[in-house]
């Protein structure tokens, strides 16, 4: 009899320790939501928002974003925006004609690097496998964006409301929304010269010493749906072992969509980064009905466990890209309800997916240095 409960006893601890090395951050309970309408979304909202969950507390700035169509939506990555292919690109960049017989191209760790000008200094870009690009504009940027010095203050979401602060850049002082406009301006510039239309979505204020710099990720957005990696909030990575992804996220190749400004002061963009995609739209089609943000809240709260305690700072329906068929080219996308959790115990920021048609539920944690202060 012992030796049946010993048995026991090894085989259920075999068992839980293979669900905590999966994760200990969540379960699995049976899902059963509620579906409405897509032009009835909206109505749901403040029901979602209101509301009190177990397992985490919703800030007061969140706010959800309108949206007037859903789809499934199939992308190909759009073609000819590499720095060494568009005269009009490069002058847009650069604020001025660059005559592109005098650019020096190198190569180092980072890529093939190009420099504008014979005699070396700035600005320069950098060509990561022929698709992520960087450009630098002067060495201020630079200190920004490729060293390890600069600290995140405060992180916020283009859609939720919060304190228009001023913080100073190099020569001026610049508030949150004129960082956001200026950023918007930019994507306009680049919309007119053929670049896939941009929107400013989220926002992060960086600091080295005592100088401030704006951080902006701008995205594809179809319909108030934006367009965004499916196993990050915003670039892609290689998935974690604790991670957990279902669904039509279950083999899932992710891939950064987007760009990135940095603003450094009163004058143009400081760099750009082009997220490795900016796609174009290549089958559609569209859905009737959709989980409500309070079913998909719901079912994150039962899903995450018992001692969990988060706090919520974006929620949003966002079309996830996580797909590509290597022969075609086309990239997969499906919209899912999307939520931000920072755990201010282990300050570590997770984010939650429901599928907005099937349910099925992921959760997977944020890349190192993507802390929400």
């Amino acid at each position: 009899m012992m030796k049946k409960i010993c048995i026991l006893v090894v085989a259920v601890c075999m068992v839980l320790s293979a669900c905590s090395n999966k994760t200990n951050n969540v379960k699995f309970s049976e899902f059963n939501s509620e579906y409405v309408p897509v032009n009835e979304i909206t109505d749901t909202y403040s029901e979602a928002l209101k509301l009190e969950y177990a397992h985490f507390t919703i800030r007061d700035s969140v706010r959800i974003s309108d949206v007037s169509s859903v789809s499934r939506t199939l992308y190909k990555p759009s073609d000819g925006f590499l720095f060494n292919k568009e005269q009009r690109f490069i002058d847009y960049l650069n604020g001025s004609p660059v005559d592109l017989s005098k650019i020096s191209v190198s190569s180092d760790d980072m890529g093939e690097y190009h420099q504008l000008n014979a005699e070396g200094g700035y600005p320069y870009f950098t060509d990561y496998d022929g698709g992520s690009i960087v450009w630098i504009k002067d060495e201020d940027a630079e200190a920004f964006f490729l060293t390890n010095e600069n600290i995140t203050v405060k992180r916020y979401y283009c859609c939720n409301t919060f304190d228009d602060e001023k913080y100073k850049l190099k020569d001026c002082e610049m508030s949150i929304s004129e960082a956001i406009e200026k950023s918007a301006e930019f994507s306009e510039g680049l919309r007119k010269i053929g670049y896939p239309q941009m929107s400013p979505f989220e926002i992060r204020v960086e600091k080295i010493n005592d100088t401030y710099a704006f951080r902006i990720d701008m995205v594809q957005q179809d319909n108030g749906v934006p367009l965004r990696a499916a196993n990050s909030g915003f670039e892609g990575r290689e998935s974690s072992v604790n991670d957990v992804f279902t669904g039509r996220l279950s083999k899932i190749n992710s891939n950064p969509a987007g760009y990135t400004v940095l603003i450094t002061s009163s004058s143009d963009i400081g760099c750009f980064r082009n997220n490795e995609n900016v796609f174009c739209e290549y089958e559609k089609e569209n859905i009737d009905k959709v989980i409500t943000p309070y079913s998909a809240l719901r079912y994150i709260d039962d899903n995450l466990s018992d001692n969990s305690s988060y706090e919520v700072d974006y929620i949003g329906l966002e079309n996830k890209i996580y797909w590509v068929d290597s022969e075609t080219g086309v990239y997969s996308s499906t919209p899912m309800w999307t939520v931000s959790l920072y755990s201010p115990t282990e300050e570590k920021l997770y984010y939650a997916l429901v599928d907005c048609e099937t349910g099925d539920f992921s959760f997977y944690s944020q890349s190192s240095g993507d802390i929400n202060l």
